[in-house]
């Protein structure tokens, strides 16, 4: 059997069937863990499922990836988190959360209807047993699977299942391994989750707008037949797929990138895009030029005889150093520094923080500058002073209003190029070539892509895409 750390780091490298060996090993610990926490199946199916979708996307930040399964659990309760939040009031109580035999009436009708008395047994008991006790008899897990996914000793793990058999009677516990496997995850709970992962590679925003989207719209659909009509397609033609799914309408260089990727199309020759958090070397050099001006700042000095435009800046709209000051400014310069540097978890973010502004200040933004001076301002004041996605305020995605003439022109007319209006394909009719059955679809999932992220702009809408 691979090695879990193998599998990863394939599934970063972008192989994603590697991820599906991973959902694989672990989607019963995952589903076992909601199920303990929410103690109903179809909600731990949908939590399991979240977690495993936000694992696909953060797994770049885990800098260990042999902590994956603690990673994963945490994950996985962060889900179980929202969804409780999203049922009950927000003041409910912690001890709360555990489910017991005088619940909602209907969810213990359901129980009693299908004489599922071993799950109200399981119910009963405290947090720590429920949990390791379901993730034992799920799927048959080892101790140490089960400590390295609790982040807890193998010996602890031993003691909490010694303790659910003192308090369940043995026939009890060999009824709740037959329920909890009649209810684990099925293949098709894999395939869900792959089939997601592909939408979201192909469309960007959150998770239930990708699903949406995909789900709801015809020409959405209508690429995805094509893409498998297209079986077996090129390792060229997946490649630069791959691009257009990675670029981002809030980066500084989109429009560059949509005009790299079109001439990939034209000569079938995967290049190099721009991706998200990838920026240009004059804009690293200006983040360069702000950690230093901040590290100069934090000595609490006066400002140097001479100082260059950043530590001017710094000092200007910082003030004084103080000790929380410098610790958001320690962050700050890490996030210049690396642009993958992290304040925190995401599954911890809390966007009345200036942490999280911090968190995305990513140096390919467009908006990147003015971004980097709000920060610099709500330190110095020592609370928000603007507010997330307004003209005006911290945008950390969305479109850059300066290129969308520009953006219209060019995938308007390679949208006339993959529908074989050539007097409408301009410039693009000779660096797109001949109209191969791979060239047109990957066209048209460019400038689908591209007016998804664009959908409106002035309320109107941005271009039209090529008939399918």
């Amino acid at each position: 059997m691979e090695k879990l750390e193998s599998l990863l780091r394939r599934t970063l490298e972008g192989d994603r069937d590697a991820f599906g060996e991973v959902i694989g090993r672990f989607q019963d610990m995952a589903f076992g863990c909601a199920y303990a926490i929410l103690g109903d199946f179809h909600l731990a199916e949908d939590a399991a499922q979240e977690a495993f979708l936000q694992a696909y996307r953060s797994l770049a930040g885990l800098k260990d990836l042999a902590r994956f399964p603690r990673w994963l659990r945490r994950i996985v309760v962060g889900a179980c988190d929202r969804i409780i939040r999203s049922r009950r009031p927000a003041a409910i109580a912690e001890s709360e959360r555990a489910i017991d035999t005088d619940d909602e009436p209907a969810r213990a009708a359901e129980r009693a209807e299908a004489g599922d008395r071993a799950l109200e047994a399981l119910a009963a008991l405290s947090d720590p047993l429920r949990v390791a006790t379901t993730l034992f008899y799920i799927d048959g897990y080892k101790v140490d699977e089960i400590a390295g996914f609790l982040a807890v000793p193998s010996g602890t793990v031993k003691y909490r299942l010694h303790e659910s058999r003192k308090q369940l009677r043995e026939r009890m516990v060999s009824m709740l391994g037959d329920s909890l496997r009649k209810h684990a995850p099925t293949p098709e709970f894999r395939q869900e989750i792959m089939k997601r992962i592909a939408h979201w590679e192909r469309f960007k925003g959150t998770d239930q707008e990708k699903t949406e989207m995909v789900e709801s719209d015809p020409e959405w659909a209508g690429l995805t037949e094509i893409e498998i009509a297209l079986e077996p397609m090129s390792d060229e033609c997946r490649k630069i797929r791959k691009r257009i799914a990675s670029m981002e309408s809030c980066h500084e260089h989109y429009l560059e990138n949509v005009k790299a990727v079109l001439e990939m199309i034209g000569t079938m020759t995967p290049g190099r895009i721009l991706d998200c958090g990838q920026a240009c070397k004059a804009r690293k050099k200006e983040a360069a030029a702000y950690a230093d001006a901040l590290r100069t700042w934090r000595t609490g000095g006066a400002l140097p005889e001479g100082a260059d435009p950043a530590t001017g800046e710094a000092f200007g709209l910082l003030g004084q150093p103080a000790p929380d000051k410098l610790q958001l400014v320690d962050h700050l310069i890490g996030k210049l520094v690396d642009n993958d540097y992290r304040v925190y978890a995401d599954e911890d973010e809390n966007f009345d923080l200036t942490e999280s502004r911090i968190q995305h200040l990513d140096v390919c933004n467009y908006n990147w500058e003015r971004n980097l001076r709000i920060v610099l301002q709500e330190i110095a004041a020592g609370k928000r002073l603007f507010d997330w996605h307004v003209p005006e305020g911290f945008n950390a995605h969305g479109d850059c209003p300066n290129r969308v003439s520009e953006l219209r022109d060019i995938v308007a007319e390679a949208a006339g190029w993959a529908e074989g209006k050539m007097g409408k394909a301009g410039e693009w009719k000779s660096v797109l070539g001949e109209r191969t059955p791979e060239k047109r679809w990957l066209v048209a999932s460019l400038c689908k892509h591209v007016s998804a992220q664009h959908a409106a702009f002035d309320g109107e809408r941005l271009l039209a895409k090529p008939a399918l």
